[in-house]
């Protein structure tokens, strides 16, 4: 092999792409069974049971522009892998907080990742957390609510 043809195969080889360990992906959440057309969905992303449900340490604020059939993606990028927990919030009157009837019973949707479903109080961490490795990941998240729709 020639000096020039060396050259031009190693110049071409770094231009291939690599797969870096710890290198960040997407994550694909599809949203189903949003009741109202009106706020926005509030999004938690937590890394640890200290900040759950409370202290999120990256939050997210979608308009509902893309909601069809009561369902929206929404996909975050740059996620690194690692175990999570979502949290959802339908807030409605956009006020960024979950709003409650007298006796702290839920008068907006949520949600929570692996669709755990609560009773009066918000699920472990371990029961929501889930996974996600390198590359692009998808999940869904089912909206509930307390009251029925009006």
């Amino acid at each position: 092999m020639r000096a020039s043809q060396a050259i031009l195969l190693l110049a071409s080889m770094c231009l291939m792409p690599v797969e870096v360990s710890g290198q960040s992906g997407g994550l694909t959440i599809e949203i189903t069974n949003i009741r109202f057309e009106k706020g926005w969905i509030r999004l938690g992303l937590y890394n640890h049971p200290d900040q759950f449900p409370v202290n999120p340490p990256r939050t997210y604020d979608f308009k509902k522009t893309s909601l069809k059939e009561g369902m929206m993606e929404i996909i975050l990028d740059d996620i690194q892998p690692g175990t999570y927990v979502i949290s959802l919030l339908d807030d409605e009157n956009g006020n960024d907080q979950m709003d409650y009837k007298l006796i702290k019973i839920p008068r907006e949707g949520y949600g929570f990742s692996n669709n755990i479903k609560p009773g009066l109080k918000h699920p472990p961490f371990d029961h929501c957390s889930f996974r996600i490795p390198e590359g692009q990941s998808r999940i869904r998240i089912e909206m509930q609510y307390f009251r029925k729709k009006t």
